[in-house]
């Protein structure tokens, strides 16, 4: 989750001179009040799809639910779909979170328009152990393969289990979840907003790749087509892992150092060091926390998992990075407060098992071998010496167990041509979709351009670019790509303080 505080930009409107999209307001969606809780003047709508795109001798349905964050400038433009990622973030909680830093972004002239994606919300909400009260099946697949010698197997053992469960407990909802159907629901709404028919998308990090298995899907269909944080979906259908997620993981986590050691003012772990002595001290912490982990309060011991995959996942957004190195600082001075509050405090909220039951499903290669996944592992230790066992617990164990196949999968190679060009967006340092995915994909979409968001954290919102923001914008209103090979700045440096 963002903060639109902290992210909303600061352009000046583009001038508005292409031409309003009309709207049929006398069929398709009907809006109406949301049961949120919020004040921001969304609407809400429920749209019937069928349960099984490919069954069309089937009767059965299914309700979506729809929300509008209405354009805030006239003349408008239509509607641009949202995706907010995982795959399986919602679409209405998430729209009250990003709506305010995303619309001035894309000018203000459209309606902003997202859903409950399958096994998410109300619809077929995908969770696998919904009467767990004591918490056990949901610690399984959390820790890390670096955390001891056996971490490996028993993830391996803990992900039959949560494979099983899940197929237990849902049955054929697992068939229904898929990418592919998710694409097809969203072109639905489209067609139910009665414009003129064309896709305008902006999908940021998981939805990158419902973005990118609905332009190959429907290409002819493309309007303006914006991936932000762009995964790479060759890994994501066809791999048992997808250890390019972690290609630029390091090099963010040395900016995160290098960023402290250059702005120590706002620093409170640079204390005078240089870098090789920061990255030396950081070193020692992870190697005390995984073989002496220190206790907190006589009854909370420092889980090494938790310990680094909260650093991992404070990597997403940087301007969270001088409170996390407060405390990083304070735990190495013995004060363990700062750092377990910051843990006891959440982190991104999930959907149940929803990113389980959409990427799972999905996947094509299953093994009941943990032997199978060696070469896979190798290629995750290749790719990070820091962070190189994020995610197998939750990812690939299950996934490679899997026991259902989702009904329809994209079964192309993403060389497409669509009938308008993509615009893919990668930051230079993002933990988890590197700029090299976005340059992955985009070489197989004709005409697309890959803009380079010279910035930090996981999406180019983190780290705000009047720059980067303007393309996005231009792009939107007037379907201008910036030039092959542009590269934006963010507003301000890393650990800086805001303005």
């Amino acid at each position: 989750m963002v903060s639109s505080k902290t992210l909303a930009p600061a352009l000046l409107p583009l001038a508005a001179q292409a031409a309003t999209i009309p709207r049929d307001e006398t069929k398709g969606l009907q809006w109406g009040p949301c049961d949120l809780n919020t004040t921001l003047p969304v609407q809400c709508a429920k749209l019937t799809v069928p349960l099984d795109y490919t069954n069309s001798l089937s009767n059965e349905t299914l309700e979506l639910d729809v929300i509008r964050y209405p354009a805030q400038k006239e003349p408008k433009r239509g509607s641009i779909m949202l995706n907010f990622g995982g795959p399986g973030q919602d679409g209405l909680e998430s729209m009250l979170d990003y709506a305010e830093i995303m619309a001035p972004v894309t000018g203000g002239y459209h309606d902003l328009v997202s859903w409950d994606p399958r096994g998410t919300g109300k619809t077929l909400r995908f969770s696998c152990w919904p009467n767990d009260t004591t918490g056990y099946f949901g610690a399984m697949g959390n820790g890390l393969a670096s955390a001891a010698d056996s971490a490996l197997g028993k993830l391996w053992g803990e992900g039959e289990v949560i494979a099983t469960q899940c197929k237990n407990q849902l049955g054929k909802t697992n068939e229904y979840v898929g990418m592919a159907f998710a694409a097809r629901d969203m072109m639905s709404i489209v067609d139910a907003l009665g414009e003129d028919g064309m896709l305008r998308y902006w999908g940021i990090s998981g939805g990158t790749t419902l973005g990118a298995t609905t332009l190959a899907l429907f290409p002819d269909r493309v309007d303006r087509v914006v991936l932000d944080g762009v995964m790479n979906a060759h890994e994501y259908y066809n791999s048992f892992g997808e250890p390019e997620m972690v290609a630029s993981t390091d090099a963010t986590f040395e900016e995160f150092m290098r960023g402290c050691v250059a702005m120590p003012q706002n620093c409170a772990l640079a204390r005078n060091r240089t870098y090789k002595e920061l990255e030396a001290v950081m070193v020692d912490l992870f190697d005390t926390i995984r073989n002496n982990p220190p206790v907190y309060n006589g009854t909370y011991v420092t889980d090494f998992s938790i310990f680094k995959g909260h650093i991992f996942s404070s990597l997403y957004r940087p301007a969270s990075w001088p409170a996390l190195a407060k405390a990083i600082d304070d735990l190495l001075q013995g004060n363990l407060e700062t750092f377990i509050m910051r843990v006891l405090s959440g982190g991104i909220p999930v959907q149940d098992q929803a990113i389980l039951g959409i990427r799972c499903g999905d996947k094509k290669p299953r093994t009941d071998r943990l032997s199978d996944l060696e070469p896979t592992i190798k290629q995750y230790r290749k790719q990070s010496k820091w962070f190189w066992d994020w995610g197998y617990g939750y990812y690939m164990m299950p996934c490679a167990q899997w026991q259902s196949v989702a009904k329809e999968r994209y079964e192309g190679d993403f060389q497409v041509k669509t009938k308008n060009p993509v615009l893919f967006v990668g930051n230079t340092w993002d933990p988890v979709t590197p700029l090299v995915s976005a340059k992955n994909m985009s070489a197989g979409f004709e005409g697309s351009v890959v803009l380079t968001h010279n910035g930090h954290g996981h999406l180019s919102i983190t780290q705000p670019s009047n720059c980067t923001y303007g393309y996005i914008q231009n792009y939107f209103l007037e379907g201008k790509m910036p030039a092959k090979g542009t590269v934006c700045q963010p507003n301000l440096p890393l650990f800086a303080k805001p303005a």
